[in-house]
């Protein structure tokens, strides 16, 4: 009697070209993201000489934010920088270009003005952030309660009324100003003292879809702008930054805090006294990579942490500029991959996008880009919004 083979031998046999297939296929893939041009000049950094600060006595995990009620969820799209105007009533800028004011009880909100084009349906989807606006950073005019300024990632400097919806635009993205290069990522605004505008831009090179272009880069595209409103001219007051973030206005009015993201650290630039216009650390080493930066009432300064540095995967790819050229290269844009097509086989995409999806779940458990995430599968199904207004 013959021997039979067994299911599990058979399946074997069955699955070994199989696997030796895509191997190879998987090979070929990654050869071809390795030959493509990089979008990024990686270089190797590290966020501080010291190892990262371990989550322990005050850094300890814990779970007081989930003590906090969740507003308005399904009503509002990603909310960013928060103000308060004199009758205490709060102000936020949206995902959809919209800056919206809620009532003092956090009953209602309306809509305030657009920073962009009013394309409804379409007014959402990361895609159209450039057209619709997206506001990021608010600061109101020291002078008159109803002008607000306002940092939009595509459009630049603006300056809205609050009461009749306009908007004036103060420093434009594409041509700041004479000798200076173009915003690609405006960011955070304030006022200080004298009536004069400091406010951010993250990056001269990579704009907001693209803005994890710069931590791969690793170099210093971010800079810190001056806008005085008087002779309505703009000048650098500090570049060089690493994706410079938040900013805000010490209780004294001497000195500037800068959340330099790509660095996880907070620099202080020296508005007035022997050292005005320099720039040195306020603190660094942070437990994870510093977003919007707000004066307490206690004296201390509220951060807002867009990563967090658990698990060691940030600082890792830090010291690793070649691992995060080939992570630039691998792109899951048929686009990009595919220029001659604007569609392209999602099957050749996984030969491509397979270390991607692998950097990006554990990205995702450092907590990066979950507040994108709705955006990007209401984008994929093409959904309209529905949103409520008061």
């Amino acid at each position: 009697m013959q021997p039979q083979a067994s299911k599990s031998d058979g399946g074997r046999f069955r699955r070994g070209p199989f696997v030796l297939i895509c191997g190879a296929l998987l090979a070929v893939g990654f050869a071809i993201a390795w030959s493509r041009p990089s979008p990024i000049e990686p270089v190797g950094f590290r966020f501080s000489d010291q190892p990262a600060p371990s989550f322990s006595g005050p850094l300890a995990v814990n779970d007081h934010l989930k003590r906090g009620k969740l507003l308005f969820s399904r009503d509002i799209l990603a909310p960013e920088s928060f103000v308060l105007d004199k009758q205490g009533r709060v102000y936020t800028g949206l995902g959809d270009g919209r800056v919206i004011r809620f009532d003092r009880e956090f009953k209602s909100f309306d809509t305030i003005l657009h920073t962009g084009e009013i394309l409804h349906h379409q007014c959402g989807l990361a895609s159209m952030e450039e057209k619709c606006g997206r506001p990021l950073g608010l600061h109101f005019h020291p002078s008159y309660d109803d002008l607000l300024y306002i940092a939009d990632s595509y459009k630049g400097l603006l300056l809205g009324n609050v009461t009749s919806g306009q908007v004036k635009t103060l420093v434009d993205a594409h041509h700041p100003g004479e000798g200076i290069l173009p915003m690609k990522l405006t960011n955070d605004v304030t006022v200080v003292s004298n009536g004069s505008v400091f406010f951010t831009d993250s990056s001269n090179k990579f704009d907001r879809a693209s803005n994890r272009m710069e931590f791969l880069e690793g170099g210093g595209n971010g800079r810190l702008l001056h806008y005085d409103p008087f002779d309505r001219r703009v000048r650098v007051a500090v570049q060089g930054l690493h994706f410079a973030n938040g900013i805000a206005v010490t209780p004294t009015g001497e000195h500037l805090l800068i959340s330099e993201t790509m660095r996880a650290r907070i620099l202080r630039y020296h508005l007035k006294g022997p050292h005005e216009g320099t720039v040195d650390v306020f603190i660094d080493n942070l437990p994870g990579l510093p977003d919007n930066i707000m004066p307490s009432s206690r004296g201390g300064y509220w951060v807002a942490l867009a990563v967090v540095r658990i698990y060691g995967l940030l600082d890792t790819l830090a010291s690793l500029p070649r691992l995060r050229n080939f992570i630039a290269k691998v792109s899951c844009s048929p686009s990009q991959l595919f220029p001659w097509q604007q569609h392209a086989v999602s099957g050749s995409l996984f030969l491509y996008c397979s270390p991607m999806f692998i950097i990006s779940y554990l990205l995702q458990r450092e907590g990066w880009g979950e507040g994108e995430k709705r955006e990007r599968e209401r984008e994929e199904r093409g959904e309209e919004k529905s949103i409520k207004m008061a």
